[in-house]
């Protein structure tokens, strides 16, 4: 039986349609945002989304009016998860690199298992009205993080030279992982997580 199906079956008090709700769009956007990082947008149909979920299209248009929406609600659920690490990460103890390394393990972790992280890239399909609005708060994370790396590059951990455009390095390639991670690879997510952030701790990290 799949996720969506579990969740229709089961009988549900009225106080609880609202937890019910927000975990059937929680499963339509894991669903969805894995097949936009795999496929891209344009190429995945509503179809193929409602296919891995084994629910008909129409159940979709019940809470989405069209493709366009549901890419709305990956990015919405995207920055949610990212300015909470973002914020987890600034509380951590310890060097910028640290915090940096914080944001980034978990993040891939995320990305790699029980459905992706859409990556924020197409902004252009989304509504005209959220627009705006995405690309800023899209900016905010890249300027948080961007503080993560100017702090270690003061306080010694993080290269000075390469602080203005580290994070976004870092992002470009977080964000390629779920282009070829397979839950059917050799490595777990938190394997593929340890080895990306070896690589980047040795070549930013501070001598």
């Amino acid at each position: 039986m799949s996720p969506m199906s579990a969740i229709q079956n089961q009988t549900i008090s009225p106080f609880k349609r609202e937890d019910v709700r927000s975990q059937k769009l929680e499963f339509m956007c894991r669903a969805a945002s894995d097949l936009f990082n795999k496929n891209g947008y344009e190429a995945t149909s509503l179809d193929e989304v409602a296919a891995v979920l084994s629910i008909s299209k129409p159940s979709i248009y019940y809470y989405f009016k069209n493709k366009s929406e549901l890419l709305l609600a990956c990015y919405e659920r995207t920055l949610d998860i990212c300015e909470e690490l973002l914020e987890m990460a600034k509380a951590e103890n310890g060097s910028g690199l640290d915090q940096l390394s914080f944001f980034i393990e978990n993040l891939i972790v995320l990305h790699c298992s029980n459905g992706s992280i859409a990556v924020v890239s197409d902004v252009d399909a989304l509504p005209n009205e959220a627009k705006a609005g995405i690309r800023a708060r899209s900016r905010a994370l890249t300027e948080g993080l961007e503080g993560l790396a100017i702090l270690g590059a003061k306080d010694g951990s993080i290269r000075p030279d390469l602080a203005p455009i580290i994070t976004r390095f870092i992002m470009g390639g977080v964000n390629w992982i779920p282009k070829w991670h397979s839950d059917e690879g050799n490595l777990s997510p938190q394997e593929v997580a340890k080895a990306y952030l070896s690589f980047l701790t040795n070549g930013i990290g501070a001598s």
